[in-house]
C-alpha cells in the first residue's frame, strides 16, 4: 500500500508546477510527463502476482515468441490460440500478439514487455488529457489515479491500452475527421474486441457536429436503450465477443457493483442534471454528458449481463473530462468545496482499492 501513497503524494507535488506559472503549456507537459511516468512505472515495475491477471499476459508474451510474424499477419481470424497450458488454451486478438512481437524485437523480458505496454497506455490517456483540458490537467489526472483506470491497469491491462487507444477518437470527431476516427477505434478494436462499442461516438457526433438544436433529451434517451437492445441480441453480440461468452452471461447477484461506483454513479447523474438546467453553458458539457449516461447505462445493465461492465469502461474514461466541465458550471464560490469534496471521495475510493489483495506490491523478480 505504501508504493500507492507514495505515488498520490508525488502527483500532489508535481502539482506545485502548476501553481509556478499556470497558462504554461510546457510546464503542463512536465506535470503530465511526470504524473503519468510515475504511475507507468509502478504498472510496469510490479512483480507477476500484482494484479489478477498479470501473469497470463506474461504467458501471452512469452508464448509470443513461437507464433511467426507472418502467421499473425496472415491468420483468417482476428483472434488467435494459444496454449495456457498443456491441457487448456486460449485465444488473443492478433492485435495485442503484434505489440507482443514488436517489444520483442527489443527484448524477450517480460519485465520490458510490462513496462512498455503501461507506458503506451500512460502516455495515450496523458496525450488525452493534454488536447483536452486545457489549464486544468490536474484533476484529470488525479481522476485516471483513483477512479478506476490506473487500478484496473494492474488486471485487465489489454483493455486499458484498447481504451487508450479507443479515447483518441474523441479528438478527431470533435473536428469532423470522421474515418481517422474510425481507424483508430478499428486498431483499438484489433486489441480487444470490447472497443467496437465505442463506434457509437461516430453517429453521436455526426448528428452533434450537423445539428444546431438541441436534442440532447432524445439523444439521453435513445443512448440509455443500447444496452437493453444488446442483451436482447445474444446470438449477435455472443459472435462478435465469442472469446469473452463466459462474461456474456446472466450472473445475477454475482454482478455487483461497488458503493464507490454507487456514490459516483450518483454524483454523475445530479452533475448531468445541474449542467441541463444550466444548459450546459460550457462547450463540450453535453457530449460529455451523454457519454457518462453510456457508461452509467452499461454499468447498470452489467448488474444482469456481466460483459456489458467491460463495456461501461469505454465510456467511464470521459470522467477525465467530465468534472472539468462539471467545475466550470458551477458557480465559483462554491466551486472550490465542491473539488475538495469530490478530491475526497477520490482518494478514498483509490485507497480502498489499492488495500485488496491482489495489490499488494511487490517489484519484479
Amino acid at each position: 500500500m505504501l508504493i500507492y501513497i507514495i505515488l498520490l503524494m508525488a502527483i500532489f507535488v508535481y502539482a506545485l508546477l502548476l501553481r509556478v506559472k499556470p497558462e504554461s503549456k510546457s510546464l503542463r507537459k512536465l506535470f503530465l510527463f511526470l504524473s503519468f511516468g510515475s504511475c507507468a512505472l509502478v504498472l510496469g515495475l510490479r512483480a507477476y502476482f500484482v494484479g489478477e491477471d498479470t501473469a497470463s499476459y506474461i504467458t501471452i508474451f512469452n508464448f509470443t515468441k513461437s507464433i511467426p510474424l507472418c502467421d499473425i499477419l496472415t491468420n483468417p481470424s482476428i483472434k488467435i490460440p494459444y496454449f495456457v497450458d498443456y491441457n487448456s488454451s486460449a485465444s488473443v486478438e492478433s492485435g495485442f500478439l503484434l505489440w507482443c512481437k514488436f517489444i520483442q524485437i527489443l527484448s524477450n523480458n517480460p519485465q520490458v514487455f510490462l513496462f512498455l505496454t503501461a507506458s503506451l497506455t500512460c502516455f495515450l490517456f496523458a496525450k488525452f488529457i493534454y488536447d483536452n483540458c486545457e489549464e486544468n490537467v490536474f484533476f484529470p489526472t488525479i481522476v485516471f489515479l483513483c477512479e478506476s483506470i490506473f487500478m484496473n491497469s494492474f488486471n485487465i491491462a489489454r483493455q486499458m491500452l484498447a481504451c487508450a487507444i479507443a479515447i483518441q477518437a474523441y479528438s478527431l470527431l470533435k473536428n469532423n475527421k470522421y474515418w481517422k476516427a474510425i481507424l483508430i477505434i478499428l486498431i483499438a478494436f484489433a486489441v480487444h474486441h470490447t472497443a467496437i462499442i465505442t463506434i457509437i461516438l461516430i453517429p453521436l457526433f455526426w448528428f452533434f457536429n450537423n445539428h444546431k438544436r438541441n436534442y440532447f433529451n432524445y439523444i439521453a434517451i435513445i443512448i440509455s436503450l443500447v444496452p437493453i437492445i444488446l442483451a436482447e441480441m445474444p446470438n449477435l453480440v455472443g459472435s462478435i465477443f465469442s472469446g469473452y461468452s463466459s462474461y456474456y452471461v446472466n450472473r445475477g447477484s454475482q454482478n455487483l457493483i461497488g458503493l464507490g461506483t454507487i456514490v459516483f454513479i450518483v454524483i454523475e447523474l445530479v452533475g448531468i442534471i445541474y449542467m441541463h438546467h444550466n444548459e450546459f453553458k460550457i462547450d463540450g458539457s453535453s457530449r460529455i454528458s451523454l457519454l457518462i449516461i453510456l457508461s452509467i447505462a452499461f454499468e447498470l445493465a452489467g448488474l444482469k449481463v456481466a460483459m456489458f461492465l467491460r463495456m461501461a469502461l469505454y465510456f467511464r474514461a470521459y470522467l477525465l473530462l467530465f468534472f472539468n466541465k462539471l467545475f466550470k458550471t458551477i458557480n465559483p464560490r462554491y466551486r472550490f468545496i465542491f473539488q475538495l469534496c469530490i478530491l475526497f471521495l477520490l482518494i478514498l475510493f483509490y485507497l480502498s482499492y489499492a488495500n485488496t489483495p491482489a495489490r499488494k506490491y511487490s517489484f519484479f523478480m
